[in-house]
């Protein structure tokens, strides 16, 4: 008896297709393959995500805030931000989002404006709003939470 038959007897299959390369794993190979491109995919584009955020940057703080960038806030956040879409045109809040005028503050701790300009660079999760929405820049996201911290202290009318 052959070594083929031998485990052929001992497993209860015929592996000769196997042994002479014959063996096609056809699907499986195709899935694993798929599922370790999907996976590197995904690594990669987290990598991406985390360079062109960096997650130590250095928190601003309001001594930093002007009223040229309140303005410059007002502007991206009824224009490209497209904060008011959720938001409300005066910062009333909708069924979508909540009012960003004094409230209690569920995501940005206190209304505080470090913890205001995170939520608009980090966005919140299980929720609509996402990190840089309408694709603003990090200086932008810092106008808008200029903006945003301004109202909600009462500092400046929507």
């Amino acid at each position: 008896m052959d070594r083929v038959e031998c485990r052929a007897k001992r497993y209860g299959t015929d592996l000769r297709r196997f042994d002479a390369g014959d063996w096609d794993p056809g699907p499986l190979r195709t899935a694993m393959k798929t599922l370790l491109l999907a996976v590197a995919m995904v690594m990669f584009a987290g990598a991406g995500a985390l360079a062109l955020h960096p997650q130590g940057a250095q928190q601003p703080d309001t001594s930093a805030i002007t009223p040229a960038t309140v303005e410059l806030g007002r502007a991206i956040f009824h224009g490209q931000g497209t904060c008011f879409a959720c938001h409300g045109q005066k910062l009333e809040g909708t069924q979508i989002a909540p009012t960003l005028k004094p409230h209690a503050w569920r995501d940005a701790k206190n209304g505080e404006f470090a913890q205001i300009y995170r939520v608009a660079t980090h966005g919140v999760p299980s929720t609509l709003m996402v990190a840089y929405p309408g694709g603003i820049t990090p200086a932008q996201a810092l106008a808008v939470a200029s903006y945003v911290w301004s109202v909600s202290t009462g500092k400046v009318k929507p």
